[in-house]
């Protein structure tokens, strides 16, 4: 095309391609403080005729800064971190049920309950031994309670966790099947789709954060979500939906991904990552906690039962059950013994009902390896205390790591798709310095096609 003509439609196509150019780059430096955004750029390239020959300029297309293998890597570290999050609150919640700070808990109760009966092989006679004895087995019982309640309080909140998370994620997997739609429509109309593929991008990485996650892109661009298990959750614009359901035989959520005809499939031991499976693994933990706890209560009654039945209160009659109950929770002294201490069998066969050696050996299992035949009582419930308290440290040890990488990989990826403010004033005086000599080059056409017309008049 070497025609006026021609000539005026380069710098034409010039004008366009160049103020195109300017609009990118506005909108990048609009957008440099956006969260999400990736930066975008106008591809200048030459158009050709048939023959061969240029005929101006044009953007091909606006490229989006993106590289999919720090993208990637960041979702794996938000599916750590994630996780790592749920496991520091949800320990640090169960450490603060075991801290004895205001000298109540479980340990002074304890001390306590051995020191009363301490008090009572020394008078077994006196009324106030036996009013104080009385009184801290309440505490004590009282103090398992209140302890197993607090457990269990932490039990219920992971529970309103998982399903909340589980909720989450279903409202995620459907934003970004209606944001694979739209992607569709806007580039079927010719449209550039790279916000919106930011905003699909914000989404896939708020998922990551909750569960861990597999991601592809189909043939159309669209992105697909897959479970760590292969079960999808987003194919295109389909979806399928988790949900948090209770387990019949063990009371216990389980997570399950329902099918495309509405059948319950059980995925917990495939959620292995994310918020999702923080909560999942932290409840394992608090049940094991439970169980020792349970275990701890249980060996005590069943052990000062024994004796206590075996021994004679000041009336000369056996002993009944000093506790009742079948674990923490529900551990209480027994009525008769609370409204009157004289029922306390301290003495034994033939010791008369004023003597102290059954109280003597119930004082003594305070002492005695009771608990796996390794530990007292007080050596297993510090050990616990101790695991609670190793196990949080470990946690927030391992948080601090994981924060770092997500740090780490967040700054990588906007190194790749952040906006320098710098770089596009640069790029913004070249498109405008273009635009001033496509649009000094039209003048010059003009003032041409004038002399012309005025030659042909």
């Amino acid at each position: 095309m070497n025609s006026i003509s021609g000539s005026i439609y380069s710098v034409l196509s010039a004008l366009n391609t160049y103020s195109a150019a300017i609009d990118v780059t506005s909108t990048n430096i609009a957008n440099a403080e956006s969260a999400g955004y990736s930066r975008q750029t106008a591809v200048i390239s030459e158009k050709l005729a048939a023959d061969g020959t240029g005929y101006g300029v044009d953007v091909s297309t606006i490229k989006r800064a993106y590289d999919s293998f720090l993208t990637a890597q960041l979702r794996r570290a938000s599916q750590d971190l994630g996780k790592s999050n749920v496991e520091v609150e949800m320990f640090r919640a169960i450490e603060a049920v075991f801290t004895d700070s205001e000298n109540t808990g479980l340990s002074k109760a304890m001390s306590q309950f051995w020191n009363a009966w301490q008090g009572l092989v020394n008078d077994p006679s006196s009324p106030t031994a036996r009013s104080v004895l009385a009184s801290s087995s309440d505490t004590l019982a009282k103090t398992f309670n209140s302890t197993s309640s607090d457990l269990s309080a932490i039990s219920l909140k992971m529970d309103d966790g998982i399903h909340e998370t589980v909720e989450e994620i279903n409202k995620l997997t459907r934003q970004i099947s209606d944001t694979n739609q739209k992607i569709i429509a806007m580039e079927a109309s010719g449209l550039s789709a790279n916000s919106v593929r930011d905003h699909l991008d914000s989404l896939v990485q708020e998922l990551s954060s909750l569960a861990e996650i597999n991601i592809s892109t189909n043939d159309a661009g669209q992105i697909n979500v897959q479970m760590a298990n292969g079960k999808p959750l987003v194919e295109g614009t389909s979806t399928w939906m988790l949900s948090a359901e209770k387990d019949a035989n063990t009371g216990l959520l389980d997570v399950t991904w329902l099918d495309t005809e509405g059948n319950s499939i059980v995925v917990t031991q495939s959620v292995t990552r994310g918020k999702l499976a923080g909560y999942l693994e932290a409840r394992n933990e608090l049940a094991s906690y439970q169980d020792q706890l349970d275990a701890l209560a249980v060996s005590m009654m069943d052990q000062i039962n024994t004796l206590h039945q075996g021994g004679y209160d000041l009336y000369g009659s056996s002993g009944a059950a000093f506790f009742s109950g079948t674990g923490a929770a529900d551990m209480k002294v027994q009525a008769a013994i609370l409204n009157d201490p004289e029922k306390i069998a301290a003495a034994s066969a033939g010791g008369g009902t004023g003597g102290s050696a059954n109280a003597e050996a119930i004082a003594e299992l305070q002492t005695s390896f009771l608990m796996n035949g390794t530990s007292t009582y007080s050596d297993y419930f510090n050990a616990m205390v101790g695991n609670i308290g190793s196990a949080v440290q470990a946690a927030e040890i391992d948080n601090e790591g994981l924060s770092n990488a997500q740090t780490f990989y967040t700054n990588q990826c906007l190194s790749v798709s952040g906006v320098s403010v710098d770089e596009e004033m640069a790029r913004l005086v070249l498109y405008q310095n273009a635009y001033d000599a496509a649009a000094k080059l039209m003048t010059v056409f003009d003032e041409m096609m004038q002399t012309l017309i005025a030659t042909m008049d």
